[in-house]
């Protein structure tokens, strides 16, 4: 198999992370947690949220959207929402974008449930529902349905996070909060940082305002908010260079043809030329914190900045090694379906008898590889829906080689990382596999194992991919050595 597809049906996945995340600042600004509620008399809403706020977004200068928020009064207590319209260049392919979230609150401001959803290629839509101390979440896809029940610890409430704790007691530099909230994309509970750092004056519709500048932290990935004392949101800096600046609703829902491709924007420039199939590669890291990240281990060896990234020799595996996986590696997820019907059918039908771990790794990837159409995609892909509709970029070749992989009993694990490709290190999703030992393998370039370009960052299901943003626009590589 040669790497001869064009590069732009492979790296979608980052935009499929960026969409989530800012899809989610509802949920940032307005987040669900598991603190005590506020007194249903106190007025936590500014008087901007309930008239609604227009936000136009832009990337590198460029409008390419909108978002529409909103805190409307219920007969049994508040809804609040955002709607968010984009259109994005991903490699030169022109993708409409829209996401929806809403809360739903009861008088006391206790978060009842939520909705999300996100339309592009295909529609996903996720609702969770409170149930005691359960928060029960179901997501849909073309179709395909998964189930997941989240354990709270107390009686969920929707604690408007960001903006009411900040203006409450009024707001003045150097003031902090620090809290958890509800991630209703990933299903997990994350903290959340900010901190006023100061006033400024910005230009906000043609007037000059004077805001208060807000820098916030989430799962490590930084956002900026211009709010001014009464509530208003100026303008928000988000992952990957966008910008949320605020309009009037004519304005904002302008919008043009984007220029400006986002993949090549985040790609990272390489000084090597690197040729097909390298094994060895050695290069030096700058501008991140190394230590967070998953750079050391099995194929790469990091040592102070330096990583050395090695592709595995097949003929050294050994199913007969000592060294035990943990069972997470073979578990049914709301993404990888491991344990679905059809998963299961399909990956003993092409498997057969075979009983080999590495023959059967490699029948699975061979099969991914040659039926799965090569197409950019902005889903976040669950396995089921891609074994229907047969195809995607990386992460639908990536999550659905892993439930089959599960399904037949290899423990498989999903990366996120950076490849080579023309001069520029590009991010990029596969599985790896453990045999004796882990194994990165690539259905979606064809490379079984993958050659020592790929350079591993993190892995894990979409909760611990969005880690991948935090290091976008600030990680420098030097290659060292090559052969």
């Amino acid at each position: 198999m040669g790497n001869v597809i064009p590069k732009r049906f492979f790296y979608a996945a980052i935009v499929v992370l960026w969409v989530v995340t800012t899809a989610l600042l509802l949920f940032r600004h307005y987040g669900s947690n598991q603190s005590a509620p506020y007194a249903a008399d106190k007025n936590i809403f500014s008087e901007e949220l309930f008239k609604g706020q227009w936000m136009g977004l832009y990337y590198k200068g460029e409008k390419t959207g909108y978002s529409h928020r909103k805190v409307e009064k219920m007969a049994d207590g508040y809804k609040i929402s955002e709607q968010m319209k984009m259109k994005l260049n991903v490699m030169n392919v022109l993708k409409d974008i829209e996401t929806f979230t809403g809360a739903y609150l009861d008088s006391d401001l206790k978060l009842k449930s939520f909705d999300f959803m996100l339309n592009s290629d295909v529609t996903m839509n996720i609702k969770g529902r409170v149930d005691g101390k359960n928060l029960k979440v179901s997501m849909e896809t073309a179709g395909t349905k998964s189930e997941q029940v989240i354990a709270l610890k107390d009686d969920p409430s929707l604690n408007l996070s960001l903006i009411p704790n900040i203006l409450d007691g009024g707001i003045k530099t150097g003031k902090k909060l620090s809290m958890t909230i509800i991630d209703p994309v990933t299903m997990t509970q994350e903290r959340i940082l900010v901190e006023v750092e100061g006033k400024e004056r910005i230009m906000s519709m043609n007037v000059m305002r004077e805001a208060f500048r807000l820098r916030g932290s989430f799962k490590g990935i930084e956002f900026s908010v211009w709010l001014t004392e009464k509530g208003e949101v100026l303008r928000e800096e988000s992952p990957l260079g966008f910008v949320l600046i605020k309009e009037s609703e004519a304005d904002a829902i302008q919008t043009g043809n984007p220029s400006v491709d986002i993949i090549a924007q985040v790609a990272v420039p390489f000084n090597l030329k690197l040729p097909y199939d390298t094994k060895y590669l050695r290069v030096k890291l700058s501008g991140i914190n190394l230590k967070v990240l998953e750079l050391d281990g099995g194929r790469q060896n990091l040592r102070g900045d330096v990583l050395e990234i090695r592709k595995e020799d097949l003929k050294k595996v050994s199913e007969s090694q000592s060294i035990k996986v943990n069972e997470e590696y073979l578990k049914d997820t709301m993404f990888i379906q491991s344990k679905d019907p059809e998963i299961i059918s399909t990956a003993k039908e092409i498997v057969r008898d075979e009983k080999d771990m590495l023959k059967k790794a490699r029948i699975l990837y061979v099969w991914v590889y040659r039926n799965i159409r090569k197409t950019p995609a902005i889903t976040i892909p669950m396995a089921a829906e891609v074994l229907r509709s047969r195809r995607g970029d990386c992460n639908e070749h990536t999550t659905l080689y892993t439930a089959l992989a599960r399904a037949a009993g290899i423990p498989t694990r999903i990366a996120l990382g950076l490849t080579y490709r023309d001069g520029y290190l590009y991010y990029h999703a596969w599985p790896e596999i453990f045999i004796g030992q882990w194994i990165a393998i690539d259905p979606t370039l064809g490379q079984f194992p993958a050659d020592a370009s790929h350079m591993r960052i993190t892995t894990g299901d979409i909760d611990k991919q969005m880690q991948i943003l935090a290091v976008i626009g600030k990680i420098k590589i030097e290659g060292l050595e090559y052969r």
